[in-house]
């Protein structure tokens, strides 16, 4: 197994991480969810790209907290197989979801107290050193993300289904670019997971109307990457996009 700064060009990361997507897949490797797991790949190829030697990963709506166990055990894996180091944050109130504000938060699927995490002592107890569970409401914890984070944002989850908490989630990636990684890669929960899903609610309307409010960052989805419900949030004046030469272009294919 390689370490990270061992890559010499895109090729060769490219050739690593492709038998690594289909065992994935297949099954053969299992590191929990598939789709954090692979999510998670890019922002590690990115980092490897970029030359970074660690990077954050956050789960946004943590609920009875396996999420968030499965992305730790998925960052302890690339760290152990690449040297690259991963912290995990976990972002949730602890009494499960407020009271939905009007139709966008779709009050018809989902009501208040729903995905309760049962005790945040003891998920906190459980999480590896390299992880740390963040309680509070989102409007006001998603503040304090510059100070919590000390590497570049590399993935995010958003599970918190309401379009009131995804709102509150995406001013998380509206910092300084220097934050993230050129392209951070997301996963959305409740996007087109049920026929009452609507453009004008939920995580949907909360990404449409972060686009319009953001000329420099862009969620947009990857369905060329197979990934369940996949996007990416385009950094477009991050420092590798504006001049800065990363370690190695950025040439990362589809897997």
């Amino acid at each position: 197994m390689p370490n990270w700064k061992e890559f010499a060009n895109h090729w060769e990361v490219r050739d690593y991480f492709r038998p690594f997507f289909n065992e994935v897949r297949s099954g053969t490797l299992n590191l929990g969810r598939p789709y954090y797991v692979l999510s998670l790949a890019y922002g590690v190829m990115q980092a490897i790209h970029c030359g970074y030697d660690e990077i954050t990963a956050i789960e946004f709506g943590v609920g009875r907290g396996a999420g968030l166990l499965d992305l730790c055990k998925a960052a302890q894996f690339f760290t152990d197989e690449l040297g690259l180091k991963i912290f995990v944050l976990g972002f949730d109130n602890a009494t499960g979801l407020p009271t939905p504000v009007d139709y966008r938060d779709h009050p018809e699927i989902w009501k208040r107290g729903d995905f309760r995490l049962q005790s945040a002592e003891q998920l906190s107890l459980d999480l590896p050193p390299f992880a740390r569970l963040v309680v509070g409401d989102i409007r006001e914890t998603i503040a304090d993300l510059p100070k919590l984070i000390s590497a570049p944002l590399g993935f995010a989850s958003v599970d918190v289904d309401y379009y009131s908490s995804a709102t509150a989630c995406l001013k998380g990636f509206s910092f300084d670019p220097s934050l993230y990684v050129p392209a951070v890669p997301v996963y959305f929960d409740e996007v087109d997971t049920l026929f009452t899903l609507s453009d004008r609610g939920g995580e949907r309307l909360a990404i449409t109307e972060f686009n319009e409010q953001h000329r420099l960052r862009s969620i947009e989805r990857k369905p060329e990457c197979r990934i369940r419900q996949f996007y990416a949030c385009h950094v477009l004046d991050h420092p590798v996009r504006t001049g800065t030469q990363p370690r190695m272009p950025l040439y990362i294919m589809p897997l």
